[in-house]
């Protein structure tokens, strides 16, 4: 048995193989940690419980999604509107405060926040675009 292990193309074999199993072990294991993957914001109950994590007690009363599902805007009963966009594999959320930063291109909304290191963002939010553009005029031109 021992000369068999010693043979050189056995030895690389059993290599290979322990590598093939390591990588299956770690493949596995980032699956059962959620680890990488493409999340999307799947619905609108989704994107509620995103914004209640990003602040305590946010109730939106009105959402919309990206058609992609990679970001969406809330808006609350007190008129705070809230930025939901992926970062990496999870999300990251930002309040509007004024819309200084918004751009409106057909059925794409690009927002800006007074946060540089969160980026702009371009939404596809279909018809709904103009209609949340609008709105957020409301929220006056000079961040709060």
């Amino acid at each position: 048995m021992q000369a068999l292990l010693d043979t050189p193309g056995v030895a690389m074999a059993l290599q290979v193989l322990g590598s093939l199993v390591a990588i299956v072990l770690l493949a596995w294991a980032a699956a059962r940690l959620n680890l990488g993957g493409d999340p999307r914001i799947a619905d609108e109950a989704h994107a509620r419980a995103i914004a209640d994590e990003a602040i305590c007690g946010f109730e939106a009363q009105s959402v919309a999604l990206d058609r992609a599902g990679i970001g969406a805007l809330l808006r609350d009963s007190h008129d705070r509107v809230l930025l939901i966009r992926q970062h990496g594999s999870h999300f990251a959320a930002r309040q509007i405060s004024s819309h200084a930063g918004v751009r409106l291109d057909g059925r794409f909304l690009t927002l800006a926040t007074d946060d540089k290191r969160f980026g702009k963002v371009t939404l596809d939010l279909g018809d709904q675009a103009q209609v949340w553009a609008a709105s957020l005029r409301r929220l006056g031109s000079v961040p709060a």
